[in-house]
């Protein structure tokens, strides 16, 4: 008879080799209790016990392999339980039991372990849904990005992204099987991809790089677990005329020379609009105004930022005898080289 040596299950269940039935359910739900892994978190010793009594029992139990046993010291096949967290089999399945799996045909029926539930009830409270509390696992949260326009990030916009998230599979409601088969809409996996398209709102003020979270949003939690949350990245298109710095914004303005030399009243472009603006007489080139309160809204204070802007001299690239002449007339007001004072090699 084929089959492997098995280890002594009388000696494992505590039991003699007469023992009934009842005597063997008895010291099998005891070790149970005492070996079950929920009761010994991370003890490989505990699991490789509850094993064992698992196998003793799948055999002691049933009288075919009980007698078999008894006559050959071995059970035809593999006698255990089928205890392997990563396989499935074909009628029965495995059913789940506070995290390890335990297949209810090798129980046979004939003094098989039709109060498996009973057992683990007592064990835990008897409720599955305490059982499921055990296992109540939150989403993993998930990000994605998108691109928004420089505008877009100073006023705040909305923006409608598809999202793809993990959800439990409606037709076997996550369980992964229907019946005693794999579940053909999620191939057993419990979850499916759900494709979402999601309006997001992107606040006022967001910066580059920026990520904004929305709850709930993220994959779809375990044995009732919250669902986790979504991060979206934002990406700003940089603006070809408005720099930001912090909350700030930076532009330069062009200015001609006689704006500069006189000074006078200005438009100054800011996120808000036009802003009329003076400038002094005898502004240099390269000098920086500010305007309070023309920047980026803080999303947190709600206070606005500065506007920051520096004025350049243009020189007309028009040359006419007249340019030339007011020119030299123009170099006489200056008082000394402007250049003194600055260094002439390293």
């Amino acid at each position: 008879m084929g089959g492997r040596v098995a280890a002594d299950y009388y000696k494992t269940l505590g039991v003699s080799r007469s023992a009934d039935a009842k005597e063997i359910k008895k010291a099998y739900r005891k070790l149970a209790r005492k070996y079950h892994p929920d009761v010994n978190p991370g003890n490989p010793e505990a699991e490789k016990k509850f094993k064992e009594v698992q196998e003793a029992y799948a055999v002691l139990s049933d009288k075919e392999k009980r007698s078999q046993y008894d006559t050959y010291g071995r059970v035809e096949g593999d006698p255990g339980i089928g205890y392997d967290p990563f396989r499935q089999t074909g009628a029965g399945g495995w059913r789940d039991a506070g995290g390890f799996r335990v297949n209810v045909d090798d129980f046979g029926s004939t003094g098989g372990f039709h109060d498996l539930s009973d057992l683990f009830g007592e064990l835990f409270g008897g409720a599955r849904a305490g059982q499921a509390r055990r296992r109540a696992r939150k989403g993993s949260d998930q990000e994605l990005g998108v691109e928004i326009d420089f505008a877009q990030a100073v006023h705040g916009t909305s923006v409608t992204i598809p999202v793809q998230r993990r959800v439990s599979c409606s037709a076997c409601g996550g369980s992964g099987s229907t019946g005693d088969r794999p579940c053909p809409s999620c191939h057993g996996a419990g979850v499916v991809i759900s494709t979402e398209r999601l309006r997001v709102k992107v606040p006022e003020g967001v910066r580059d790089g920026q990520r904004i979270r929305v709850s709930g949003k993220g994959a779809e939690g375990l044995g009732g677990g919250a669902a986790g949350d979504l991060y979206v990245r934002v990406r700003v298109k940089p603006h070809p005329f408005f720099k930001r710095e912090g909350n700030d914004i930076r532009t330069t303005v062009p200015v001609t020379f006689s704006e500069a030399y006189r000074g006078g009243e200005i438009e100054v472009g800011t996120i808000h609009g036009p802003v009329r603006a003076k400038i002094p007489a005898g502004t240099n080139s390269g000098r920086t105004f500010r305007l309070r309160g023309k920047g980026v809204r803080n999303m947190k204070t709600r206070a606005y930022g500065d506007h920051l802007y520096t004025v350049h001299v243009v020189v007309p690239k028009v040359v006419s005898p007249a340019g030339e002449e007011l020119a030299r007339g123009i170099a006489d007001l200056y008082q000394g080289n402007p250049r003194d004072g600055l260094p002439t090699n390293i």
